[in-house]
This record gives C-alpha cells, sequence and structure tokens, in this order.
C-alpha cells in the first residue's frame, strides 16, 4: 500500500490487526477502491499466508448459483 496521509496510516493499522488475528474478515466497498489490495496485504501478512489465496469475483456469479459455486451442492 502506497501513501502517507492518516488514513492510508489507520487502514495499514487495522490490516495489521486482522492479519494478526487470524479472523475472517469482511472487506466492502465500492468497484476500484482496492478491496483485493488490502485482502492480499492481510493474507501476506496472516497465519495462513503460506496458502493461496483464492479470489472470487462474487459479482460475476449469479445469485442463483452463488451458494452451490461457494459450498458446493448435492442432487436432490
Amino acid at each position: 500500500m502506497l501513501g502517507v496521509s492518516s488514513a492510508i496510516r489507520a487502514i495499514e493499522e487495522e490490516v495489521e490487526y486482522a492479519a494478526r488475528s487470524g479472523a475472517k474478515v469482511l472487506i466492502t466497498g465500492e468497484s476500484g477502491v482496492g478491496k483485493e489490495v488490502v485482502a492480499r496485504f492481510i493474507h501476506e501478512r496472516g497465519p495462513r499466508r503460506a496458502q493461496p489465496l483464492v479470489t472470487i469475483n462474487c459479482a460475476g456469479i449469479p445469485d442463483t448459483l452463488l451458494e452451490s459455486e461457494m459450498f458446493g451442492h448435492v442432487k436432490g
């Protein structure tokens, strides 16, 4: 992350805190604000950094298929 403003520093502190906690994190925001950058930042500094980071564009999956795509589907 690049920047020297107090807002960027506050985000970096929150990201470091989230990475240390190992908790699940929901990142929201408008398109193009850097949600994936923040996700990668958390992943690279967290306890699972040796594992792959899988990114998914949920907006690209129809809402009728999202649950089965994410969690699988058993016929019937």
